[in-house]
């Protein structure tokens, strides 16, 4: 198992302690969006410049179709790489500290506290998003109107192949009735994702369809295992197959 996935593992398990699993929180019907970025990591979401420029304002609009815009929670896990001596054999190693970003929100203060200028001062692992924030959802007995993920594909030392560089998942609760097709549409185009594909998914119902298997809730969505019970980049992108399980809302041209 590679370092990134075992922190996938970490994150899984933290999300899993928290979840809520009644019957309220299973049943809520979402449109499931999985977007599948390029490979070059100074266009990735979670560099600055990317950011303002490519997501952000996708983003933004689509929360803004919600009432929560104000209510909206975000959660980031990244380490800052740092030079230390092994006891041991006295000998030089890098150190991957957690950097603590505090209580995000959906603004300008928080974006600039949560991306980075460069990814050699960090390592980016993940973003998750809530809408509302998951301590509203909880007194509401309501899973978020809008939750999304941005996943770092690359392992802390990049020792793994990738097919794709980062996973972004976003889940848009049915009954909003909100227009996010187009908007991610026109976000994939911005980005030339290698792939955006779309179904309907339950909030915290396991399901496997066709090749593809999601054995946790849409909370705890990790490209590791997914397709065939295998890590997609242990495939062939280019032959993977999408429909009918999918939509496809884009591919790379």
């Amino acid at each position: 198992m590679s370092l990134i996935e075992k922190a996938q593992k970490l994150i899984s398990e933290k999300i899993n302690a928290l979840s809520l699993l009644d019957t309220g929180w299973q049943n809520r019907a979402y449109d499931f969006f999985l977007i599948f970025g390029q490979n070059d990591e100074s266009e990735s979401p979670w560099i600055k410049s990317s950011w303002y420029e490519n997501f952000e304002p996708y983003f933004d609009r689509l929360i803004k179709q919600t009432d929560s815009l104000k209510e909206t929670g975000i959660r980031v896990i990244k380490y800052k790489p740092e030079k230390r001596i092994a006891k041991k054999d006295n000998k030089e190693f890098i150190y991957h500290s957690e950097v603590k970003s505090g209580r995000l929100k959906w603004d300008i203060k928080s974006h600039e506290k949560w991306t980075v200028v460069n990814s050699a001062d960090y390592y980016f692992l993940n973003l998750e998003l809530w809408t509302p924030i998951w301590t509203v959802c909880e007194k509401r007995d309501s899973p978020p109107d809008i939750f999304i993920t941005i996943s770092n594909e690359r392992d802390f030392e990049n020792k793994r192949e990738i097919q794709f560089g980062y996973l972004i998942v976003v889940a848009v609760a049915k009954n909003l009735k909100t227009d996010s097709k187009p908007v991610l549409r026109e976000l994939s185009e911005k980005i030339n994702a290698k792939a955006t594909i779309l179904k309907t998914r339950k909030w915290g119902k396991p399901e496997t369809v066709g090749n593809w298997a999601f054995v946790n809730g849409i909370q705890d969505t990790f490209s590791g295992g997914i397709y065939n019970g295998q890590s997609l980049h242990s495939l062939d992108f280019s032959k993977l197959e999408f429909e009918p399980v999918w939509e496809i809302i884009y591919q790379e041209k």
